[in-house]
């Protein structure tokens, strides 16, 4: 207890100092006691660790049916990405800053043994911090067996609003289904860290952002937070319509809250599922990773193994020691890029300054169908980041992308 309100005065030092900070707050250094042994390079591996529920939509005849398979993806990966794969009860944490070329590679598999899919799904994750400044993450989720595929990048801006932290997001998703030639646009939300002084923070959505798709149904949820009196947290609205219907009668609608339950309904207002996160058949599967020392030193759990190791032991002092180590050799390293001339680059993606037109025709289409606002935040200010099949395939080869045999120099 006393250790809880020794943590909570700093943590009100720390906001205190943050208050006189002006713009993005991300590059400040948190107290480690709010670390979580987890860095954000990991967090695409949360839209893929129910594979059944990715690859669900290959599986589909109906075109209606498959934007609300897509949409409950969507809202089942949110608890577990928010919640910084903790317990709603626990709160939250803040994950590491990766550093620049961080990586993070794993695989998930599970078996579905439905009349329709007699089968395994796998789906495989390559995520990379390809940004330093700005902080951007992209990421690339396939499960090649059943066709489906999705890539996204973020940009992530902090900023301290009053004695709330909110984490500002800039990119998206595009989740694509060979079988049936579709592709998905997906938002990333902002997301505002509320409760910080409880010392039990808890992370809220708000606004309105729509997933569109181009066999012509839209999805648009509705995220509100908790009132200031009464009320539950992390609740939310959904409508799945004709994009061309400019009267949005709903197909299907689905309500609840995204870290705990909820509720599909037909058109008629008709029950369809209850999808209850708690459910033990709803639970992600065990992540396949390979061991810390067969690892690459630049992935992620290798590289920050004694952080994170410093962090679940509550040792404090080596959090801040470990921690230390490997950002001081990032930013040596950074100097010696630029006495050199070295042009840092991704290992699995590529980087296009101008955003202003997409290469991949189907996405520049499904922008025209949203606003100027919306279509600003998914674009984001410094261009965007695609895979490269090809340099994974040179990755794989042993002749990736040149860079020092370890983050440490």
């Amino acid at each position: 207890m006393v250790a809880r309100l020794g943590n909570i005065s700093a943590l009100k030092d720390f906001l205190a100092f943050l208050a006189t900070v002006r713009g993005d707050i991300s590059h400040i250094t948190a107290p480690p006691f709010i670390l979580a042994p987890q860095s954000l390079t990991e967090f695409p591996s949360y839209w893929a660790e129910r594979p059944s529920l990715f690859t669900a939509p290959a599986h589909e005849p109906l075109a209606e049916r498959r934007i609300l398979l897509v949409l409950k993806l969507y809202l089942a990966s949110l608890q577990r990405q928010y919640y910084v794969g903790r317990a709603v009860k626990e709160g939250l944490k803040k994950p590491l800053n990766p550093f620049l070329g961080e990586l993070f590679l794993c695989e998930y598999t599970d078996h579905d043994m439905t009349d329709e899919k007699p089968s395994t799904s796998t789906v495989r994750v390559i995520s990379e911090q390809v940004s330093h400044h700005p902080p951007t993450t992209a990421c690339y989720l396939s499960a090649d067996k059943d066709g489906v595929h999705a890539e996204a990048y973020s940009t992530q801006h902090t900023v301290l609003s009053g004695t709330s932290v909110l984490i500002r997001q800039s990119g998206h998703a595009v989740l694509t289904v060979d079988k049936y030639d579709e592709t998905y646009l997906l938002p990333l939300p902002d997301v505002c860290a509320r409760g910080i002084l409880s010392g039990v923070p808890w992370p809220e959505l708000n606004d309105v952002y729509k997933i569109v798709s181009s066999n012509g149904y839209t999805a648009e949820m509705r995220f509100t937070g908790k009132r200031l009196w009464g009320g539950e947290r992390n609740m939310f609205e959904a409508s799945i319509y004709h994009t061309a219907d400019s009267e949005k009668a709903p197909v299907f609608t689905i309500s609840g809250s995204w870290s705990s339950r909820f509720t599909t309904f037909d058109a008629s207002g008709k029950k369809v599922e209850v999808f209850d996160l708690s459910d033990p058949q709803n639970q992600p599967v065990p992540m396949s990773i390979k061991p810390l020392e067969e690892q690459n030193p630049w992935e992620s759990r290798r590289a920050w193994g004694p952080t994170f190791d410093a962090v679940r032991k509550g040792d404090f002092t080596d959090v801040v020691h470990q921690k230390s180590k490997l950002e001081n050799a990032q930013r040596h390293m950074r100097k010696q890029e630029h006495k050199e001339g070295k042009q840092w680059e991704s290992m699995f993606f590529n980087h296009r300054d101008d955003a202003e037109v997409d290469d991949r025709e189907p996405v520049e289409k499904l922008y025209d169908t949203l606003d100027i606002r919306e279509v600003e935040r998914l674009r984001g200010a410094h261009g965007l980041w695609r895979f490269d099949k090809e340099k994974e395939q040179r990755w794989r080869n042993g002749k990736g992308s040149w860079r020092p045999a370890s983050p440490m120099g």
